[in-house]
């Protein structure tokens, strides 16, 4: 039962980083299927993160620019989601809540017109 408490933790930081890699292309590339701008765009841009996750916890994704948002200036695209456990059989080995996150830094190929979510730039 260990081995598949591990597995199932391991998956669940696997799909956190692949949610994060997805943002940061979503952002690079000006991902807008509704020809929003600004924080609807961004909004957009989340949900679709969010969909393109396997997780069960709804994971928070922050959209960061880390310049005035032309082509050539980075970006970057963080998610974090609350692991859980399967069996509850490592519950006491694993802190609680166990926070899992990952960002992913992009250049941006394409004008952005989405707006930064994280408020202070941290890039």
């Amino acid at each position: 039962m260990g081995i598949v408490e591990f597995a199932w933790l391991f998956a669940q930081n696997l799909d956190v980083r692949h949610g994060a890699r997805e943002g940061a292309r979503l952002i690079a590339v000006n991902f807008n299927p509704n020809t929003n701008t600004g924080n609807a765009q961004t909004a957009d841009i989340v949900a679709e993160v969010q969909a393109r996750m396997d997780s069960a916890a709804g994971p928070t994704v922050s959209l960061e620019a880390c310049g005035s948002g032309t082509v050539g200036d980075g970006a970057k695209a963080e998610v974090s989601a609350t692991a859980t456990t399967l069996t509850g059989l490592l519950d006491w080995a694993i802190p609680s809540p166990l926070i899992l996150r990952s960002g992913v830094e992009i250049r941006i190929e394409q004008p952005a017109t989405w707006a930064d979510n994280v408020g202070s730039p941290t890039c």
